[in-house]
């Protein structure tokens, strides 16, 4: 496995525990108000990095304009928060008509989406990562689809195509990740929250009155502190990294394993109990994942 496969699975852990501070944390606040608390204290605490690295930058190449390169951060990060922003609301409303299992399992179809997305972009993924994508719907299946199924997993609803759509979402933001061009890559993702929380914002204010308040954030503090400082500046970032070694078909399969970190999460904090088509949903993603990242053959196409 390398560096930049080993990052996403790090990064695809962080989110899958992530779940239980977004549970824990939307019990303060609405869905806006958290998604722009969580993402403006990401960006925040991705400033002093991205400042970091550009007066490092300054010191190899003397002639570096820092304010250039923020301004030329700016298209690409623009591009990913409008896909990012998608992915999280067309979720969070999602979930207000259609079952957690279910909607988990169309979400992943960003599983099948990224490659045939990469078609388009003159991408060719294997034979094999298509192998990969299958296995780990199959894992996925298993995983949300096979316990005891609610009134809305049972049919299908308007919940499930803003789930789909999510899934469109994030698959594009997976491709946005991989074209962005932008060296300094906290500068990138720090310019994203930033929008994100801004665009939040002003729905809060609307349909959330009074969520965003010194009170609510000290009460929600330790959920909003894992969701804006790890899930978001420190997953997120990993991502982008992590993308820079690998193709976009290959990483969605590995982020995908954020389901499996998911399950031990609640395993560990609510003391959730795994069904065995659970641990088989699990073993089965493990190779799919292994199959994914296996070296590639000299005649197998490049990214």
């Amino acid at each position: 496995m390398n560096k930049g496969n080993f990052l996403l699975l790090l990064a695809a852990a962080i989110w899958g525990f992530s779940l239980v501070a977004q549970k824990a944390g939307m019990d303060s606040m609405g869905p806006w108000s958290f998604t722009a608390v969580r993402c403006l204290l990401g960006g925040i605490c991705l400033i002093p990095v991205a400042i970091y690295l550009d007066i490092k930058k300054k010191g190899e190449q003397p002639d570096f304009d820092a304010k250039a390169d923020t301004l030329h951060a700016i298209k690409p990060a623009f591009w990913c928060f409008i896909f990012l922003e998608g992915t999280i609301m067309f979720q969070q409303y999602g979930l207000l008509w259609t079952g957690v299992g279910k909607g988990a399992f169309i979400t992943a179809f960003y599983i099948f989406l990224t490659p045939l997305f990469g078609l388009f972009l003159k991408q060719k993924p294997g034979r094999r990562v298509w192998a990969a994508v299958l296995i780990a719907m199959l894992g996925l299946f298993l995983i949300t689809m096979t316990g005891p199924m609610s009134a809305a997993d049972k049919s299908i609803n308007f919940g499930d195509f803003l789930m789909f759509l999510a899934a469109f979402a994030y698959a594009g933001y997976i491709h946005s990740v991989d074209r962005a061009g932008v060296w300094n890559i906290a500068k990138l993702s720090a310019i994203q929250f930033f929008m994100i929380s801004i665009f939040s914002f002003v729905p809060a204010l609307i349909f959330e009155p009074g969520d965003i308040s010194p009170a609510n954030c000290m009460s929600g503090l330790i959920p909003i502190l894992y969701a804006g400082v790890i899930s978001a500046s420190v997953g997120f970032t990993l991502q982008m990294v992590g993308q820079r070694y690998t193709k976009p078909s290959v990483a969605s399969i590995i982020l995908s394993s954020e389901t499996v970190f998911s399950l031990f999460a609640g395993w560990i904090s609510f003391h959730e109990i795994l069904t065995p088509m659970e641990y088989l949903g699990c073993g089965v993603m493990v190779v799919a994942i292994a199959l994914a990242v296996a070296p590639e053959k000299e005649n197998e196409q490049s990214k």
